[in-house]
């Protein structure tokens, strides 16, 4: 009998999911919460809850551009259309992509919209009973599945930083998951909080409109080096006292609004305690390779690794995963995947909330590591290469990328 498999989420990595399991043969049946495809590429003024009551999942914002290149964002043989020069394009554009790839591949089909999952739990007979809820009437199915992809995404549960004084604050303060443009900011003492891509677009946005913008940050995360001198660069916080912000440096600012580009948190509300996934301090437990389910090996999470190329990570998941569902791979027994998952947890000098950050270097490693185990080809060298070359040196946006080969790229003028 074909193994039917239910897929959470149709952004990006569960678009890939549907596709892949067409192309093995397999039936799916993926579960949205929106009307539409795209997940968090899609934008909407709206913030806090949408017209069905459910929490909005888009951290989009007017006029971002993507701080990868599209060249090493793109499906294996679906290119960008050809008038598409630039290689840092917007948010709109990429959307356009996804919504072009689940068009000519017919993969909507396969979507059932404005469908909430509820619960997913293991059955007795190694199956999964997943219910599921239509977000406009409220009514619930229970469905049976061989199999489940989680591809929710990770960018819609806003992580609150712990600062004295937060609470307290006399001005007024958002998560940038809430931010959609810089008009609200003009002629204001801006705090931004948090020097991610966010945090450094997001004030470089605001910059030309405020009265000032300061940027706090601690000094040694990864993206310190692209921090322009333009901004007013602020240690990290001590606390808050009404409009006033203390800094570790003692110094003190008057501040009117205040930014927190400070990350989200992985969510798996959906998810019985049976299924052995946790998630703690950010750090999401119970999994081998930081996809399979290790209690339940026909469960698999996409969208955990963070700072790496998106779509080819989550195309190599896919291989990985369909390796093991068609037999291809042999997986280590449960206990040793415990133990190898504790070990790589221990064996990384950073916190359990940094662990899934992989970085240029660590994505590479994590990529040919999955590759290897699962006898299944990897992302290409020249993924890497662009990646590395995108954080070493200084954007020139009146150049593109072109990929030559598997192992080689150039610098074009845009007019090729």
């Amino acid at each position: 009998m074909t193994m039917k498999i239910a897929i959470v989420g149709a952004g990006a990595a569960g678009l890939a999911a549907i596709k892949y399991s067409i192309d093995q043969g397999y039936q799916c049946e993926a579960f949205e919460q929106a009307e539409v495809v795209g997940g968090t590429w899609n934008y909407t003024d709206q913030v806090g809850f949408d017209k069905n009551g459910l929490p909005i999942r888009t951290s989009m914002y007017q006029n971002l551009r993507t701080n990868l290149p599209k060249e090493v964002m793109m499906f294996e043989n679906f290119p960008y259309k050809a008038s598409l020069k630039e290689s840092y394009i917007t948010q709109p554009e990429v959307l356009e992509y996804l919504n072009d790839f689940a068009e000519k591949l017919d993969l909507k089909k396969h979507i059932q919209f404005n469908t909430l999952v509820t619960h997913i739990e293991p059955t007795e007979d190694d199956k999964w009973y997943v219910e599921v809820q239509d977000a406009v009437s409220k009514t619930k199915q229970k469905k049976i599945f061989d199999a489940v992809i989680v591809a929710n995404g990770k960018y819609h549960v806003p992580n609150m930083p712990s600062i004295p004084g937060l609470d307290t604050f006399s001005g007024h303060c958002i998560h940038s998951h809430d931010y959609r443009s810089a008009a609200p900011y003009t002629d204001k003492v801006v705090l931004v909080v948090g020097a991610g891509p966010s945090g450094i677009d997001i004030s470089m946005q605001i910059h030309p409109v405020a009265k000032k913008v300061f940027l706090s940050f601690d000094p040694s995360c990864e993206f310190a080096a692209f921090i322009p001198k333009t901004l007013s660069h602020k240690v990290s916080i001590d606390k808050i006292v009404d409009n006033r912000v203390y800094f570790k440096d003692q110094s003190v600012e008057e501040i009117e609004e205040i930014i927190l580009c400070t990350g989200y948190h992985y969510s798996f509300p959906f998810l019985s305690k049976k299924c052995g996934v946790s998630v703690d301090d950010n750090y999401v437990s119970g999994l081998y390779k930081e996809l399979v389910c290790i209690q339940y090996p026909s469960m698999v999470f996409m969208c955990i690794p963070g700072s790496v190329c998106p779509i080819p990570t989550y195309e190599l998941q896919l291989r990985v995963a369909f390796a093991m569902w068609n037999g291809h791979l042999q997986l280590p027994s449960r206990e040793k995947m415990l133990k190898d998952a504790e070990e790589e947890r221990k064996s990384k000098s950073c916190s359990n909330r940094k662990f899934h950050r992989k970085g240029i270097e660590g994505e590479r490693l994590y990529w040919d590591d999955l590759a290897q185990i699962a006898g299944v080809k990897s992302v290409p060298n020249v993924v890497t290469k662009v990646h590395r070359y995108c954080f070493t040196q200084k954007k020139d946006t009146s150049k593109s990328f072109r990929i030559i080969n598997d192992d080689e790229f150039e610098m074009v003028d845009q007019i090729n």
